[in-house]
């Protein structure tokens, strides 16, 4: 057997290794061949990407350097150098790796979207929104590029880029029915005055333990409750799934996605009741909406509105509906009509979005409780 073909049969094994996740073992296999003196770039390479997938990065850079000289034209290498640079603030440095991948491919997408986290994470506005822009130039499809980006013009104030790119990378549900037949709700008129919050019950038990359930078995999805991209268990404490649109194509998502049919019949029953919006407000979208769950001590106990600064100011209503019975606490209450609405299952509610109807999570203080909830906004000009 010559040399040539026992090389390729190493590769095949260690191939087969990674895939199986057998680090260590492909590792001691790249090290006999390093020991043997029979490695190459890729030898280097190969091993460098194995610690930075068991992070160990100060091993994955001295691989990736000696993969690096004995072949200076791998951008890959150049790139991957730069991610393990970063990954221990060696910013300068990282941005000299990711210079030298785009000097071999200045359309390489990685490290264009690298340099623009990095010019981020130093402040520098002007380089950073160059970089994002090259990203999406190169593929605008790069849905990660569209939701670091909006992150980014939300963080510098640029409001409709921000909501341009957010929707881009998320999509939006679109309310624009004009179909006024009711079928599956039932209006719940204990709320009906002048405080304009239509309340409903979507008559799905069965619809809402099934969220229930996806919820919990979506342990990858859950995240700790934010305000804002900010974490304040005082102002809130929850745990929340943030589901984007798009998401709702996939496999899995199909009982969220005939939620959308009930909350659809809520707000054509809505405009019913008010010919203005029947009017008027014919044509919004829903944006990324949450799941959430409660557990004792859990509150969203911050007075606040959904339409309170520039960022949320294309928000018209906020609509939520609470998934289980709650016993003890967890009510919503609308301070301005000294308001508080217990939750129970299927109950649906719509109401404005603007300071008029300033609302809070009281804590709950038995059981979990579980909402989905979201906002309905205007239609966005997709072609920006």
């Amino acid at each position: 057997m010559d040399t040539n073909h026992k090389q390729a049969e190493s590769n095949q094994v260690i191939a087969k290794l990674i895939e199986e996740k057998k680090y260590n073992d492909a590792e001691k296999m790249l090290l006999q061949i390093i020991e043997k003196k029979q490695e190459n770039y890729q030898t280097h390479f190969i091993l460098g990407n194995i610690y930075a997938l068991l992070k160990q990065q100060e091993k994955a850079i001295e691989q990736l350097n000696l993969s690096i000289t004995l072949n200076p034209t791998n951008k890959t290498s150049h790139y991957n150098l730069g991610i393990m640079l970063n990954e221990l603030g060696r910013l300068e440095e990282a941005k000299k790796s990711f210079e030298e991948a785009l000097k071999l491919d200045s359309e390489y997408l990685l490290a264009n979207f690298a340099m623009a986290i990095i010019f981020e994470k130093e402040n520098n506005v002007e380089k950073a929104r160059f970089f994002y822009e090259k990203t999406l130039s190169i593929n605008n499809d790069f849905n990660l590029g569209h939701e670091k980006y909006a992150k980014f013009l939300q963080k510098v104030g640029d409001i409709t880029k921000f909501q341009f790119h957010t929707y881009k990378h998320a999509g939006v549900i679109r309310i624009n029915e004009k179909n006024d037949q009711i079928k599956n709700i039932q209006r719940d008129d204990s709320l009906k005055g002048t405080n304009f919050i239509g309340c409903w019950n979507i008559n799905n038990d069965n619809l809402c333990k099934k969220i229930i359930d996806f919820f919990e078995k979506r342990k990858d999805l859950q995240k700790i409750g934010e305000i804002g991209y900010r974490k304040d268990e005082k102002a809130k404490k929850s745990i929340d799934i943030s589901v984007k649109p798009r998401d709702l194509t996939q496999k899995g998502f199909e009982d969220i996605k005939l939620y959308f049919e009930f909350l659809q019949e809520c707000y054509q029953d809505y405009k019913s009741e008010w010919p203005f919006i029947k009017n008027n407000l014919n044509n919004l979208h829903i944006p990324t909406f949450n799941i959430q769950k409660y557990g004792i001590g859990g509150h969203f106990n911050k007075m606040h509105c959904e339409r309170a600064s520039p960022l949320s100011m294309h928000r018209v209503f906020a609509w939520m509906t609470y998934l289980n019975d709650v016993e003890d606490g967890g009510g919503t209450y609308f301070e301005h009509y000294n308001l508080r609405v217990k939750p129970s299952m299927g109950k649906t509610l719509i109401w404005p979005a603007e300071w008029t109807h300033a609302h809070r999570g009281e804590v709950l203080n038995k059981g979990h409780k579980y909402i989905v909830t979201g906002w309905m906004h205007f239609p966005f000009n997709f072609n920006n």
